[in-house]
């Protein structure tokens, strides 16, 4: 290896970490419960995984700035910027989904018979 060559060992270790945090996150969404409480249980997880796909775009666009690149540079920041969107959109529909649910469960009321 060249002299002024090196690798980054401090970021591929924080990039595992990362990866294998992410890969937790993953088994642990295994457990997420059905039906309404599904807002309740994933919304803060979503907001935080928008803004880790942010962070991501960012930091490739910043490891690969100064390289020449074929494609447009800002193409990654762009598809994370999207992604996050698409994360978002859909943490939204959830909390729609969930408003709706608890309206109609509170609009339900029981008929009692004279007896």
């Amino acid at each position: 290896m060249r002299a002024d060559v090196y690798k980054d060992e401090a970021a591929a270790r924080l990039a595992r970490q990362a990866s294998e945090t992410l890969a937790e996150m993953l088994a642990h969404s295994q457990a997420q419960p059905a039906g309404p409480d599904r807002f309740d249980w994933s919304s803060d997880a979503l907001d935080e995984l928008a803004r880790a796909v942010v962070t991501i775009g960012e930091i490739v666009d910043r490891c690969t700035s100064r390289l020449p690149v074929d494609d447009d540079p800002e193409a990654i920041v762009d598809a994370t910027r999207e992604l996050a969107t698409a994360i978002v959109r859909r943490r939204n529909t959830l909390l729609a989904e969930n408003a709706a649910a608890r309206l109609h469960r509170a609009q339900v009321i029981p008929i009692r018979r004279a007896g």
